[in-house]
Order: structure tokens, then sequence, then C-alpha cells
């Protein structure tokens, strides 16, 4: 009887180890109608339901399919189902019109077109620098609230 359940529980490890699939030099697309949206690149993938990402690149995208703005970090989770995004480690956002962006975790949500953290912020957007604790923006860097401990020199509304 021991015997039968070390086997299956082997069984189990060697199923979920080949359901995982490694790539390197990953590339995803979005398109809404045809339009370009946002495209992620990485170094490494590992992929499943939710997708272990290292090195990650996500460029989104104007409607005259020009980026709007890039974010870059160490490592990350994408979740195909819903097409959502977690960033990890250094993570730096530039957008097209040089608004600069620094945190260590920050979300992309699809259905709400936003990128987010509850982490410590920093931005910048020419002599202006801001930081505060937690973030809600548009992914173009154009509608920025800092949630707490707000701080910065330069013109604010």
């Amino acid at each position: 009887m021991i015997f039968v359940l070390i086997s299956c529980e082997d069984k189990k490890i060697t199923e979920t180890e080949l359901s995982e699939e490694s790539l390197s030099s990953f590339v995803l697309r979005n398109y809404e109608e045809s339009q370009l949206k946002w495209k992620l690149t990485a170094e490494e993938a590992k992929i499943s339901d939710t997708t272990v990402i290292y090195n990650l690149k996500l460029v989104f995208f104007y409607e005259n399919l020009q980026p709007s703005s890039t974010l870059k970090a160490d490592s990350g989770y994408f979740v195909q189902k819903t097409n959502d995004l977690k960033a990890m480690g250094h993570i730096f956002v530039e957008s097209s019109d040089s608004v600069n962006l620094w945190t260590e975790e920050l979300n992309y949500s699809e259905e709400k077109q936003k990128i987010f953290t509850d982490k410590e912020v920093k931005y910048t957007k020419e002599n202006e620098t801001y930081m505060g604790r937690g973030l809600e923006s548009d992914p173009e860097l154009e509608h920025i609230v800092i949630k707490e401990e707000f701080s910065g020199k330069g013109d604010f509304e």
C-alpha cells in the first residue's frame, strides 16, 4: 500500500514537469480588432496557465502603432486567461513623452487598462520628481495617481 502511494506521487510530479514548457526568446503580442495593443518579450519563459517570465520587456502601443511606453523588469508572471501581468524586481517604465517610473512590483490589468502597485514608487517628468507609496495609472503614464506618502518637487495638480 505504501509503495502504491509513493508511485502515484512520483507520477503526479512527472505529469507536472511534463505540462510545463520552457522557452528562450519568448514573444507574445496582443491585438484588439487587428490593432496591436502591446508586445511582451522575455529572455526566458516557463509556460503554463500562469507563465513565469524573466528579463521582460512590455511595450504598449498607441493606435498609430507608435510605442506609448515601455516597461522593463527582472521577472514576472503572465496570466494567459486574463492577459494580466505582474512584474517584479527592478522595474523601470518610460513613456514616449519622457515620464520615467521606478518601483519593485507593478501589475497590469488588461480589463481595466491600468498599471498599479502598492509598493514605493518614484517618477520623474522633465525637472520634476515625485515619490510615494501605491500608484495607479494608464499604461502611457499620462494620468498618474500616487495613493500615499506623496512628496516631490515640481508643479502638480
